[in-house]
């Protein structure tokens, strides 16, 4: 859900039983290209497993460096076809 699953409303979904949980979709190549981006959009801590992030992509170079860049803080990488 496109800036709707920030961090806190993660986190208020797991406490009331949510087992996993999906970040915001994060355009792959904006994440890739900009730190601003990356700190603004995309948080998460220790509490907030398992955890899919989204990206959309239209280059699977950009989306390997996306997913790269998250794999040591999530469990899924999810691949927005839409």
């Amino acid at each position: 859900m496109v800036d709707n699953s920030e961090l806190p409303f993660r986190l208020l979904c797991r406490k009331y039983g949510a087992e996993a949980a999906y970040t915001p979709m994060l355009h792959s190549r904006i994440f890739t290209e900009n730190e601003k981006y990356r700190s603004l959009e995309f948080t998460t801590c220790k509490e907030d497993r398992p955890l899919f992030v989204q990206f959309c992509a239209n280059d699977p170079d950009t989306l390997l460096e996306a997913a790269r860049r998250v794999e040591p803080y999530c469990d899924y990488v999810d691949i927005n076809l839409g």
